[in-house]
């Protein structure tokens, strides 16, 4: 949150600084000395902040003016007045004009950080209003299903190709395989980072994730499983809270494990996508996930099957594994393993390596559908031909 103090005490203007800065909240702060009596409202460290601190108690009265110019201009942001001692004086006007909490000077130490809490849960709240961000989460019917790779380069193609801003989570604590398809960066922080911070907020999740595109970050399991230990579902469900406030899209990575924390993360999606290849084992392991998700009386509508890998020669038959599953796969993704392998090796996202492989492309053609786009608004440099095969390829559930 940027948040910006303006007052012509420079003794003031340290003393807020200080007590922010000992919250650690990463909050961008900007102290601005105003030596004229009015507010500067085209000033860019008033006009882009989302809290704004006035000192109100100066001999003068606050320029009640250009403060209720300013609540009109931005109603995205709060208005807080540190007043002297006469405070209940000045309350009427400052209401009137649209300042939003008020706090004595005496007790600015003790009460400033519980005053901006209040002003960064309205913004989260006016956030989430005009921003209700979806939660998938992939989960494999068994080792090997390909989830990770398949989640974190759709997330990709949600803010490389729609621009979409997108937040992937690994939650795969024990391998954390997500990262490896999509970056060479070795950078040590994780979520891990996360859980530990008495307030969370969208720019702290961005501080604790490494940013791959313009609108896409990922917050990645721990390199060190000790590291996860004492991570909580209710840690995670508070990540996510706050992340759907501030993303169009939150991807979530899971482990086949089913432990408490995939299955807070499971009830709090919009969907879940279980990944599996069409052979055997993974018949099985599907059926596994199925009485699980019965078991939490999870609707259709929440489950959506994916098979990976399609084309092997040991493939077994598609209507039968519907049949033995009573599911319809809604997505059918081709089997690419050069260009997937290359991916790997490479630690760049698929669509870097090959744009137009054929995986790539079903993977644009599946974010189109969830974001209900035509094809061809957003296919890139794809022969038409290449479009109608990979159509066949998808279902409605």
């Amino acid at each position: 949150m940027k948040i910006t103090v303006l007052s012509k005490n420079n003794a003031l203007l340290h003393r807020v600084k200080v007590t922010l800065l000992g919250a650690r909240d990463n909050d961008q702060v900007e102290l601005v000395n105003r030596s004229a009596s009015h507010l500067d409202l085209d000033m860019p460290d008033i006009a882009n902040a989302n809290l704004l601190i006035l000192d109100g108690s100066e001999e003068e009265a606050p320029d009640w003016v250009n403060i209720e110019k300013f609540n009109l201009q931005h109603p995205h942001s709060s208005t807080i007045l540190i007043c002297a001692e006469r405070i209940e004086q000045i309350l009427v006007q400052a209401m009137r004009v649209g300042v939003r909490d008020a706090l004595y000077l005496a007790e600015l130490e003790d009460r400033l950080i519980e005053v901006v809490e209040r002003a960064r849960s309205r913004q989260a709240a006016f956030e989430g209003a005009l921003r209700g961000g979806k939660v998938y989460s992939f989960i494999p019917s068994k080792g090997g299903s390909g989830a990770s790779f398949i989640s974190s380069n759709l997330a990709y193609i949600l803010a490389k190709v729609h621009k979409k801003r997108v937040l992937m989570i690994d939650l795969d604590l024990e391998f954390s395989d997500a990262s490896f398809c999509l970056t060479d960066d070795d950078s040590i922080k994780s979520i891990a980072d996360l859980v530990a911070r008495p307030h969370l907020s969208g720019p702290v999740i961005e501080s604790a994730s490494i940013q791959i595109e313009q609108t896409f970050w990922l917050l990645r399991a721990p390199q060190n499983p000790e590291m996860s230990v004492g991570i909580t579902p209710d840690q995670v469900d508070d990540i996510i809270s706050v992340a759907v406030r501030h993303y169009d899209f939150v991807c979530i990575d899971l482990a086949r494990t089913l432990e408490p924390i995939a299955l807070r993360v499971m009830d709090r999606s919009d969907v879940v996508f279980p990944v599996m290849q069409t052979v055997l084992p993974f018949v099985r392991g599907m059926q596994r996930l199925q009485r699980t998700f019965r078991a939490l009386h999870y609707p259709e509508s929440k489950i959506k099957l994916v098979a990976n890998r399609q084309g092997n020669k040991d493939d077994l038959p598609m209507a039968d594994i519907e049949n033995a599953l009573q599911a319809k796969f809604v997505v059918r993704l081709p089997n690419d393993f050069f260009n997937v392998n290359t991916s790997i090796n490479t630690g760049k996202p698929l669509m870097e390596v090959a744009p137009q492989g054929i995986l790539t492309q079903a993977l644009i053609q599946w974010s189109n559908q969830l974001l209900g786009v035509k094809s061809e608004e957003k296919v890139v440099n794809v022969d038409h031909s290449l479009l109608g095969k990979l159509t066949s390829l998808f279902k409605s559930s």
